[in-house]
Order: structure tokens, then sequence, then C-alpha cells
């Protein structure tokens, strides 16, 4: 299958998971929010991509289909809903680690030594900042076994993007 009929079908069951699932799409539309870009996109393009996504016929407007039928107006600027307990915003100067980047990057060692510069909060921050807990099995785990558990899903998340993408 070429790439872009799979990128068709993977952004197709996307959009399909959105429309049925009312909590995925505010985590999309949370997600999309909080993005901040490095790029510098003109003027002209983001003037563009504005327009789009405000006419009718892409679906925009500033509305979205509510679960129960009706219209709920866009919440612009409000904040996305908590499934967590909210965390520290990182101070100013301070990097956020990409763990899954950092392994394949870098490797299990330099994982483990960054992981091992941060507190037991400052790991939960970063379990819930990329989903590294599907199961809830962390909230039980010591800062050792919290540090070892995100260089595991790491390292599963890896493998998993090498095979993904190895086509």
């Amino acid at each position: 299958m070429s790439l872009n009929k799979t990128l068709d079908r993977f952004f197709d069951e996307i959009r399909r998971e959105a429309k049925r699932n009312p909590k995925f799409a505010d985590r999309l539309d949370a997600v999309l929010r909080n993005h901040e870009s490095r790029r510098e996109v003109p003027d002209e393009v983001l003037e563009a991509a504005a327009q789009d996504n405000a006419s009718p016929a892409r679906g925009g407007g500033g509305e979205r289909q509510r679960a129960g039928g009706g219209k709920a107006n866009s919440n612009r600027g409000a904040a996305p809903p908590q499934s967590a307990p909210p965390t520290a915003p990182p101070q100013a100067g301070e990097q956020l680690l990409n763990p899954a980047g950092l392994y394949k990057k870098d490797g299990e060692e330099a994982l483990s030594a960054a992981l091992s510069s941060h507190d037991l909060s400052a790991l939960r921050a970063l379990v819930a900042e990329h989903n590294l807990d599907p199961s809830g099995v962390t909230p039980a785990l010591t800062r050792d076994e919290l540090a070892a558990h995100i260089v595991a899903q790491a390292k599963r998340r890896a493998e998993r993007d090498e095979k993904m993408f190895d086509y």
C-alpha cells in the first residue's frame, strides 16, 4: 500500500474515533491548542489556514458537535479537561524530557542518567505528559521503580516505532 493511502486510512480512523468519542476529540483539541510551533510560518499561510478552518464546508465555524446531537460553542482559551492531577509547569529554561526520543537518540543509559536527576513528582509529571501509564500501575511505584518503568515504556515505544515506520 502506498504511503498516501496509508496516511489517508490513518487520519480517517482518527476522524472516526473523534466523531464517536467526545473525550478523544476533546483531548485532540487540547493537544492541538497547546502546540507551540518552533517554525516561522508566513502570515498569509496562517490566514489561509484560519479561513479553511472557518469554512462551513470544512466543518469549522467555531462550533463542534456535542455527543447529544446539539451544538456546543467552542471553548477557545478554556483549560482542557484533566484526567490526572495537575502537574507543575516546567520552570523557565527547564527542558521537557522526551523519554522515547532520548532513548532512540542516546540509548538506555542516557535516559536513565537523565531520569536520575528528577524527583518523584517530576517523574510522575513526565508519565502524565507522555501517557506512559496506560494501565494505571504507577501511583504505587517508588521513585526508582517509576524511573525503571519510564525506561521500559520508552524502549517499548522505540521498538514499536521502528516496526511501524519500517516500510
